[in-house]
C-alpha cells in the first residue's frame, strides 16, 4: 500500500459502508463481507462502497472483484479483504474515478431494470 499502513484503508472502507447505509451497517475491521448485507444494505450498496473508496484514494480493487461473484470473497472479514484486493498502486488515468463510477452506474441500471422487469412477487 501507498505510504499509509492497511488499518488507515480498513477504518476508511468502514467510514464509507457506516455513511452509505446510514449507520444502520455496524461493523469493524473482523466484520465477514458476508456479515454487511441485511434488508437495507445489498450487493448494490457493497459495490457503491467500493467504488467511492476507489474513488477517494485513488486506489483500485484488483479487477477480479468485479467480476467473481460475490460468495468468493464473503468469508472474508474487511481487513483481510482491504489486504487481498486492494491493488496498492496509485491510479494516475485521470479519467480513473469517472471510469470506476460508470462502470456503477451499469450495474445499478441493470439491478433497476432487473427489479422492474421481474414479476411482483406472489404473481404467476
Amino acid at each position: 500500500m501507498p505510504d499509509l499502513p492497511t488499518s488507515y484503508y480498513v477504518s476508511s472502507l468502514i467510514e464509507i459502508l457506516h455513511f452509505i447505509s446510514d449507520d444502520l451497517v455496524q461493523c469493524d475491521a473482523g466484520t465477514t463481507i458476508s456479515e454487511l448485507f441485511n434488508d437495507e444494505f445489498d450487493d448494490l450498496d457493497f459495490e457503491l462502497a467500493l467504488t467511492c473508496f476507489e474513488g477517494t484514494h485513488r486506489l483500485a480493487f484488483k479487477e477480479h472483484v468485479w467480476k467473481d461473484d460475490l460468495e468468493t470473497f464473503e468469508e472474508k472479514t474487511i481487513e483481510e479483504f482491504v489486504e487481498e484486493y486492494l491493488d496498492p498502486r496509485e491510479q494516475k488515468d485521470p479519467l480513473f474515478v469517472t471510469k470506476r463510477f460508470l462502470f456503477y452506474e451499469k450495474s445499478l441500471a441493470a439491478a433497476l431494470r432487473e427489479e422492474y422487469e421481474s414479476p411482483p412477487p406472489g404473481d404467476y
